[in-house]
């Protein structure tokens, strides 16, 4: 047992000797079986226990980009059809299939209109309008045919008078507005009397009658 230390009595000693040699007895003197096999799957399995290492799949990233390219086309295809409506909405002509839709969004800036003035300026622009729709049909071979150059003719004198009527029932006519009645007279003048000649008699005699009456620039009476 070796040499024990200094002041222990030999009783002490023989106590310490018996109980160890008991103790001996119960041991064993090889681990266990049980033991030798959980250590082993322990040293194998690493130090995180005998449970296997969890993989996780982490979603491939081309389909990432897949499930999120698909949304932005749709928005973008959305984006330029609307555009492109709006674009074939605007240029269209009497007779097209989407001008309807033209005149039902000129009327509904007219319904928005706050007072005379601003109704005023609005229809003085939507006969201008009817002016150039005038001119495409006329230059435009096949879209000149049935009574579409009239019906635009009228269309056009009529917004022409009710924009002078709302402008007779302000009682202070600015400068802004006197220049803006001006300048469209003068456009109207040119650009009508320049097409006189590709019109038939009919639309003829209303063009020169919506021309003498913009001369005047007086409502009706």
């Amino acid at each position: 047992m070796g040499k024990w230390l200094p002041g222990i009595s030999r009783r002490s000693r023989a106590r310490a000797q018996h109980r160890v040699s008991r103790l001996g007895v119960h041991m064993p003197a090889a681990p266990r079986p049980q033991f030798r096999q959980d250590l082993r799957e322990r040293l194998m399995n690493g130090p995180d226990g005998d449970a296997p290492p969890v993989t996780v799949r982490r979603p491939r990233a081309r389909h990432r980009a897949r499930s999120m390219l698909f949304p932005r086309l749709l928005s973008l295809t959305m984006a330029v059809s609307m555009l492109a409506t709006g674009l074939a909405t605007y240029e269209s002509v009497p007779g097209d299939t989407l001008y309807p839709l033209k005149r039902a969004a000129e009327s509904t800036l007219l319904r928005l209109s706050t007072d005379d003035t601003e109704r005023a300026t609005r229809e003085l622009r939507s006969a201008s309008t009817r002016a150039d729709e005038v001119e495409e049909l006329l230059g435009s071979s096949g879209r000149a045919g049935g009574n579409l150059v009239g019906e635009t003719l009228k269309a056009m004198e009529e917004t022409t008078r009710s924009a002078v009527t709302s402008l007779t029932r302000v009682r202070r006519r600015d400068s802004k507005s006197a220049g803006t009645l001006k300048r469209f007279v003068q456009k109207q003048r040119n650009q009508i009397e320049g097409m006189l000649p590709r019109m038939d008699e009919e639309d003829q005699r209303r063009a020169n009658g919506y021309l003498n009456y913009i001369e005047g620039l007086a409502p009706p009476g």
